[in-house]
């Protein structure tokens, strides 16, 4: 998540995924190349796939022995559910009819302080913790009581330190030369919590193409039919007590919050479930390999094929 670093030292899909498979020599990229569907030979095979030149809206495509899709879990089921055919009327590999269904997200918000043995310090150079950030996995509290939701959330603690911008100072009291010296004072301190709470897949939670409108292309869009439930604001309730205890523990100055507040759904950009891996071909889209229960040389690589957050 973030960008790379000019030496490599920050793992980026450029420096360690693109530029190693353009040395072999057998890597082509099409860019502006906007997917549309899936195209299948007479035996049900995936046989490659029809696109559109995003500038000249020109059709074009391309074919191959496997097809392997990872355009991020929204855009994947759009395009798996587009790819009709007399033999999949329900888009490709999706006779169990749960490709689309179980979208699942994580629930998400953000809580920040000043922690008092940094107040008031030399401003340090910071910008290798942005997005390097640390993480609290998911625990269960002490004793394994108390729990009143199924699941559970981690943690993740980044955007904090010396970065660059400070919009905390919009929060703070004064004005003129006394908020600059608040600001400044403060800069070094800041910590920020990131909770992030699992989702249970719902099989009413899904994306559909159909009767959604087209795009510039004539391809229908994607509609997404998604809501959280009692055991999701359940756990937001535990996530908040962590939170400030954690803050509460650091004797941290805490910026001001409204408890029970979320992301809007998505925000968390942890998008799965739509396309899921399993051993049951009749409740699974794909196998543990991510490829497709019933067109072999198909595979879906992204999110959309973890069951669950976990």
């Amino acid at each position: 998540c973030g960008r790379g670093c000019d030496i490599g030292a920050f793992f980026n899909s450029s420096d360690y995924l693109l530029e190693p498979a353009f040395a072999t020599g057998r890597l082509t990229v099409v860019d502006n190349a906007v997917v549309a569907r899936i195209l299948v030979d007479d035996r049900g095979l995936a046989s490659g796939v029809q696109y559109f030149d995003r500038h000249t809206k020109a059709e074009r495509q391309v074919h191959g022995k496997r097809v392997v899709v990872g355009a991020s879990c929204v855009d994947s089921t759009r395009i798996l559910l587009n790819s009709k055919s007399e033999r999949y009327p329900n888009g490709i590999g999706n006779g169990s009819d749960v490709i689309g269904r179980f979208l699942s997200e994580q629930i998400r918000f953000h809580m920040s302080g000043f922690v008092p043995e940094l107040l008031g310090g030399p401003t340090q150079n910071d910008d290798g913790i942005g997005g390097a950030h640390i993480y609290m996995p998911r625990f269960v509290p002490a004793g394994g009581k108390g729990r009143d939701y199924l699941r559970g959330f981690g943690m993740q603690f980044w955007g904090f330190g010396a970065q660059s911008g400070a919009g905390f100072g919009s929060s703070l009291p004064g004005y003129g030369v006394e908020l600059k010296k608040a600001i400044k004072r403060r800069y070094p301190a800041l910590v920020a919590l990131h909770p992030y709470g699992e989702v249970l897949p719902r099989r009413e939670n899904r994306i559909t193409v159909e009767g959604t409108p087209t795009d510039a292309y004539g391809v229908p869009i994607a509609r997404i039919e998604y809501a959280i439930g009692e055991n999701e604001r359940k756990m937001a309730e535990a996530m908040y007590d962590t939170c400030e205890q954690i803050l509460h523990e650091a004797k941290a100055e805490i910026l001001p919050y409204k408890r029970g507040s979320l992301d809007v759904n998505g925000g968390a950009i942890h998008e799965h479930g739509t396309c899921r891996m399993g051993d049951d071909p009749k409740r699974s889209a794909l196998n543990g390999f991510c490829q497709s229960h019933e067109v072999k040389n198909l595979f879906v690589v992204d999110g959309s094929s973890f069951p669950t957050a976990t």
